[in-house]
């Protein structure tokens, strides 16, 4: 795991290149290094988190035999040992031990198409130097991250905006529709940013550049479209395909821990690794306080595996100093409270492991997420019914949403993950223009109505909530801590394989029928039975909502001059009040550390 960088085009060797990379330091303390192409069309670097091949041989830029591609990449290859036997068997030689070497020699073997050969995470760079081009590539559902910036003398990429940033001669602008996106859909959705001029890489999209042809972008994968009518949830099926993704997904020449929540794909991650006999520790962390701590199964299911086990107590008292320490870990915002909660549990994490493993993708997989329960039968697409009240000041009694939601699937499932703001609350914050269809659009772009309802809103999340949400509130936690995060579920095969399944009559009484059948009869039966719990902080039951008012009308968005009339979005009559002012809480407080 490693945090890159890099520029293309009429460049010049200066300081804020240096600069750029340091900013990177929390991704890859252990090494880093840099490389010039011998006409200087192109400069790479990385920072590294050694994790396979500790050697110097492991380190990046890497090359090919006659030193013609250069490759820096974050991420892990699992299926590593099987493509280099490949590679090697057509004439390749590698120099390291490093899986990201393979992608060298299998960009050299098949091109671009070399993507389709790589199980993995990965955000990685490619300069082939007879060809002059830049190639940037990102994992099918975006794991790793990858921003980039085209200018008028080329195009500057990194793992995350804060190295480009470092890149530009002024800061950029801050771009409204990202923080309107942020209000209603809780997080910005690619290929957006926040500042103007720098996006970020789709989830399963390639990148290639040049000075002839400049910037090219397409989509390489993407989630089936359509249910395989043959599958059937066949748990031998199941145990192949899991223990096969998992056993790779070990692949490491440091240990490995992995977190341990007690809910059902951690379980399963568990029971996973207790089946390949792989002795891990597992880590669980507790709210001693909370009445929805769930340490106490992650114990049970522990002691009934025979696994290693170490339950860290976590106490919050200056939850506004916690928030202020995330804004700077995170260089986009959102709305969730459990950025926190992940804060806190990479941290612990990280005091012991360089890598973890974790049941993240499961809710998205298999549709465990509670707005999947009670799905109405399909109706079209493009259904509509009278507008929504266009004004807040003239809403009546407390069934805005559901007016909202009443206006096709789209608009009901927006209305169930994230209710906080309707896009004419963003337009009179922000004085933009932004309409019901600008914020569904990223919704839309991935719901496939021939699909069974449940099937299309969890393709939507995938490559959307999971992608721009979950993933990034993992990757920018994990990363502040130098700590890998490891996500089984998230692996190709495992999407393709639950995607197709048709939907079941068991799945409207129980969520994730797979991952109970595997379960069953192997962990303590109050790993079946137990509610659902989110990963919010534990802790906000006490909070200072009016001091929380306070720091939005304080924040750097006001002082600034982009939220206007802010006091109006302050109304306790509204649905889901707290959530509303805890949105605009995160926001102020990024806007204070960034902006500020």
């Amino acid at each position: 795991m490693c945090g890159i960088v890099g520029q293309v085009g009429e460049l010049s060797k200066h300081p804020w290149q240096e600069r750029a990379l340091a900013s990177l330091i929390h991704r890859g303390p252990d090494a880093h290094d840099n490389w010039w192409s011998y006409d200087g069309l192109a400069w790479i670097a990385q920072r590294r988190l050694a994790i396979v091949d500790l050697s110097p041989a492991g380190h990046q830029p890497m090359h090919n035999e006659d030193n013609t591609v250069w490759l820096i990449c974050n991420g892990e290859i699992y299926n590593y040992p099987k493509l280099r036997r490949q590679l090697e068997s057509l004439g390749h030689k590698f120099y390291s031990d490093s899986d990201s070497e393979s992608i060298v020699h299998a960009y050299e073997e098949w091109g671009e198409d070399c993507v389709n050969h790589l199980e993995g995470m990965f955000a990685f760079a490619i300069w082939d130097t007879r060809k002059k081009q830049l190639i940037l590539a990102r994992d099918r559902v975006g794991i790793k991250p990858l921003a980039y910036r085209v200018t008028s003398k080329g195009l500057s990429f990194a793992s995350d905006t804060r190295a480009l940033l470092d890149l530009c001669e002024s800061r950029p602008s801050i771009n409204p529709i990202a923080v309107a996106y942020t209000l209603t859909l809780g997080y910005v959705p690619s290929p957006l940013s926040m500042w103007d001029g720098i996006h970020k890489l789709e989830a399963g999209h390639m990148l290639t550049w040049s000075p002839e042809n400049g910037v090219n972008i397409r989509c390489y994968w993407q989630p089936p479209r359509e249910i395989d009518p043959s599958a059937s949830l066949n748990l031998d099926a199941w145990h192949e395909l899991f223990h096969t993704v998992l056993e790779e997904h070990l692949l490491s020449d440091v240990p490995l821990g992995m977190f341990l929540s007690g809910g059902l794909d951690s379980s399963s991650v568990a029971l996973g690794l207790k089946n390949l006999d792989q002795s891990i520790e597992a880590i669980t962390v507790s709210y001693p306080a909370s009445t929805q701590d769930e340490s106490p199964y992650a114990s049970s299911l522990a002691q009934h595996l025979g696994l290693t086990h170490t339950v860290m107590p976590l106490e919050v008292h200056d939850v506004p100093a916690l928030v202020a320490q995330v804004a700077g870990a995170y260089d986009e915002p959102q709305s969730y409270s459990a950025l926190l909660s992940m804060y806190q549990v990479c941290e612990v994490g990280a005091s012991k492991y360089k890598v973890i493993l974790a049941g993240d993708g499961g809710d998205e997989v298999f549709g465990g997420y509670n707005w999947y329960k009670r799905l109405p039968k399909p109706i079209p697409f493009k259904a509509r019914v009278k507008k929504l009240l266009t004004n807040s000041r003239n809403k009546q009694p407390d069934d805005v949403w559901e007016k909202f939601a009443k206006k096709s699937p789209i608009h009901r499932h927006a209305s169930r993950v994230h209710p906080r703001f309707f896009p004419h609350e963003a337009e009179s914050l922000l004085g933009v223009k932004f309409t019901e269809d600008d914020m569904l659009a990223p919704l839309r772009k991935h719901f496939v109505e021939s699909l069974p309802l449940k099937r299309a809103l969890q393709r939507v999340d995938l490559m959307t909530f999971c992608t721009d949400s979950i993933l990034a509130k993992v990757d920018r936690a994990s990363m502040a801590h130098s700590l890998e995060v490891r996500v089984p579920f998230l692996d190709r095969r495992v999407i393709e394989w639950g995607l197709t399944q048709p939907v079941l009559d068991r799945e409207d009484s129980e969520q994730k029928p797979i991952l109970r059948d595997y379960l069953n009869g192997n962990v303590p039966e109050d790993i079946m039975t137990h509610p659902k719990q989110g990963f919010s902080l534990r802790v906000l039951q006490d909070f200072d909502w009016d001091g929380a008012k306070q720091t939005i009308r304080d924040s750097a968005w006001v002082e600034q001059g982009y939220w206007k009339n802010v006091d109006t979005l302050f109304d306790p009559e509204m649905p889901y009040d707290t959530a509303r002012i805890w949105n605009l809480y995160m926001l102020a407080q990024w806007s204070n550390h960034w902006l500020g």
